[in-house]
């Protein structure tokens, strides 16, 4: 659906069913799951190209704002609709219905923020609550969009923030579900060719012709709320969540339970495995991940092949997390080169090689289960990471008995 007029990059960030998933169709998806999306890197990486092409798609249902660190939110108020700040001044009535006016009328489905870490913490948390759709005014929310609005900011790596580093990062982490490093992912050198040869001119290309394709992303995003989610898929968040949490009994039997003692506590081999590098993913994480994957086998249907939901999911697992701050950075830094997404693909490795050896034990108890049956021969097979199995084996079969 989305491709990018004036960025170029045919760098691969994942193959799936041997189609090749470029930039675009990253965000591609993340427009069609509603998944706010932060882009960081380098100057001149093409950040702010990227986010003016998609902005392109949506018309005047679009904002740009550019994050600068003397921006109020009064300031933020009058870019979004000139009228905020005239109602501010007013004596509202305690219903607030001069602002719910106000806010039904913000039809913007798409905020963009150039250098979002340039912007005060006041103005970033309203700004994360437009990404998220709605306005907050003395408390209460107000929603915008009128049920679709979606995100996308830049920032640069050691860039100065206005706070410390880890505050930004805890909200980024907690607003934007889609964290992609571009210096990792760069433009191939034909494409820095065809963009010179198009285009000479140095400063961002802004676009004369809006091209307002606002209903049919709207209709793919509600198109794929609407699509089965396979229990592979559920299975393999679960694992992400709880099979991730496990540790051996001597450590606790949790990562979640060891708190700040994660990873300082473990020893050994365990120091040396995977149980040192990695934290669970969060429900709310999972549900991000779960509707990238969705989105992204929409993709790879369309160009033609058949979804792989191991992979698809694997491939979100990895764009997702690995700058959720649930990796260990000593580790990253130490033995993959300072690269996450080099520690993901570790992971996902280990992943792929436990997960097949479970398939079928995996198969045979839901369909068990979903006949109301337990075997405690079959429920026994599921030890360490792939104890969380027998729970939901368990459950699901005394649910179909009431």
């Amino acid at each position: 659906m989305f491709k990018a007029k004036t960025y170029k990059n045919s760098a691969e960030l994942a193959n799936l069913s041997g189609v090749p998933i470029y930039m675009s169709d990253m965000v591609d998806a993340s427009l069609r799951g509603r998944l706010n999306t932060f882009l960081q890197g380098n100057t001149g990486s093409g950040k702010t190209q990227l986010v003016r092409d998609v902005m392109q798609y949506f018309g005047d249902k679009s904002l740009f704002i550019l994050g600068r660190n003397d921006m109020d939110t009064r300031e933020l108020f009058q870019q979004v609709n000139p009228e905020f700040l005239k109602a501010l001044k007013e004596q509202r009535d305690i219903s607030g219905m001069r602002f719910k006016e106000l806010t039904d009328k913000v039809n913007y489905h798409f905020i963009a923020v150039d250098e979002l870490p340039n912007c005060v913490p006041a103005v970033r948390a309203q700004l994360f609550n437009l990404f998220d759709g709605f306005i907050e005014i003395d408390g209460k929310a107000y929603p915008i969009g009128s049920g679709y609005s979606v995100g996308m900011a830049t920032g640069n790596i050691g860039q100065q923030f206005t706070e410390s580093s880890n505050e930004l990062g805890r909200a980024l982490k907690d607003r934007m579900h889609l964290i992609i490093d571009t210096d990792y992912y760069r433009p191939q050198p034909i494409d820095t060719l065809d963009m010179l040869e198009a285009d000479r001119n140095p400063r961002v290309n802004f676009g004369e012709k809006h091209e307002d394709k606002t209903k049919e992303i709207i209709e793919s995003h509600k198109n794929l709320r609407k699509r089965e989610i396979s229990d592979e898929k559920y299975i393999l968040a679960n694992y992400l969540i709880h099979g991730l949490d496990y540790l051996p009994d001597e450590f606790g039997g949790s990562k979640t339970a060891l708190k700040s003692g994660w990873p300082n506590k473990l020893e050994g081999h365990a120091l040396g495995s995977d149980e040192a590098l990695i934290l669970p993913v969060s429900p709310r994480a999972a549900k991000s991940i779960i509707t990238l994957s969705q989105a992204l086998d929409s993709i790879v249907e369309e160009k033609g092949a058949e979804p792989d939901h191991f992979n698809s999911m694997m491939t979100a697992f990895k764009f997702a997390s690995a700058y959720s701050g649930i990796l260990n950075q000593a580790i990253v830094m130490q033995n993959y080169d300072e690269n996450p997404y080099k520690a993901m693909d570790a992971v996902i490795e280990t992943t792929k090689t436990q997960f097949k050896q479970q398939e079928d034990k995996i198969i045979a108890g839901l369909d068990m289960a979903g006949r109301g049956k337990k075997s405690e021969r079959l429920l026994n097979e599921f030890q360490g990471r792939w104890g969380f199995m027998r729970n939901i084996l368990e459950s699901l079969a005394d649910r179909q008995k009431r």
